[in-house]
């Protein structure tokens, strides 16, 4: 079976933009129509908003995070999708020194073999993430 990061980096090769091949990557296990529907949420993140902002994979990395760790509805606030989407934003930053588009995508015809390494990153960051969990630095 592929993992998260090979799926986003088939689906980018395919055509989809940076978030939406990151959502559709960690987000295989959904029904057709779930996909669908993230997909949908996920199409205007791509490059950086379309202005050049928060990288679109990073952006749907957020989403799917915010899934398994976010607010049900009608829940009380959960903290725990915004400590790890802080986390997966410090390791994209240290890895290429920004998250924002502009800083990252070249401004060439082929700026999309640069850019897969970002979906590819954001990929493997939040499973990784998603994996070990919230970790609780004032416990001791």
């Amino acid at each position: 079976m592929a993992t998260a990061e090979e799926l986003a980096r088939e689906h980018y090769r395919g055509g989809y933009n940076c978030a939406e091949a990151v959502w559709l990557g960690l987000n295989e296990d959904l029904t057709p129509e779930q996909k669908a529907f993230g997909l949908k949420l996920s199409s205007g993140f791509g490059g950086g908003m379309g202005s050049g902002g928060l990288c679109g994979g990073v952006a749907a990395a957020v989403m799917s995070i915010g899934r398994w760790y976010g607010r049900d509805l009608g829940g009380a606030r959960k903290d725990d999708a915004k400590l790890l989407a802080k986390e997966l934003v410090g390791i994209v930053e240290r890895e290429y020194g920004s998250v924002n588009c502009c800083d990252l995508k070249p401004n060439t015809d082929d700026y999309r073999k640069h850019c897969i390494e970002y979906v590819a990153l954001c990929a493997r960051t939040a499973v990784n993430l998603m994996d070990r969990g919230v970790v609780d630095e004032d416990c001791g």
